[in-house]
């Protein structure tokens, strides 16, 4: 395992000592830090934060959401600056393969949270769709029809 791989193993695992949604900002900064600095292992991290929201109660899987925004969102703006845009089948390694990945979970994730979510948590989660629908950092389809519905 990387060492990068075990800093994020790390912090994953301290999220689950934070009170609901299991996340501070200081932490998201950090994970998304680590993550962008070794995009070279985004394959790896990405299924790190993936496997991880998999198996956190579902009080703490706002926290992961979070960390997902914060590490696409960091993933398009190297993109955006070189004219870029993330597609399908990006290489693996880039900060493009990093948010298509993400883009390909999403789905999943959206699924998980909505129907496990605690209700003081679903307005949250609607408030961070709308932040993506407006800064449009996924598909429409890959957030929207499951916190809508």
């Amino acid at each position: 395992m990387s060492s990068a791989v075990a800093e994020l193993d790390s912090y994953l695992r301290s999220m689950l000592a934070l009170k609901p949604p299991g996340i501070t900002g200081s932490k998201v900064h950090s994970i998304t830090r680590l993550c962008t600095a070794n995009v070279q292992d985004e394959p790896v991290l990405i299924q790190k934060v993936y496997t991880h929201f998999k198996k956190v109660p579902a009080t703490h899987k706002l926290g992961d959401l979070y960390v997902v925004d914060s590490i696409a969102r960091h993933g398009w703006t190297p993109l955006a600056k070189a004219g870029r845009s993330p597609r399908s089948a990006a290489p693996d390694g880039t900060y493009a393969g990093g948010v298509d990945r993400l883009t390909k979970l999403l789905p999943v994730l959206m699924t998980d949270i909505i129907d496990n979510a605690p209700q003081d948590q679903k307005e949250k989660i609607k408030n961070l769709v709308d932040i993506w629908e407006c800064c449009c950092s996924f598909p429409p389809s890959c957030s929207t029809h499951s916190a809508r519905n």
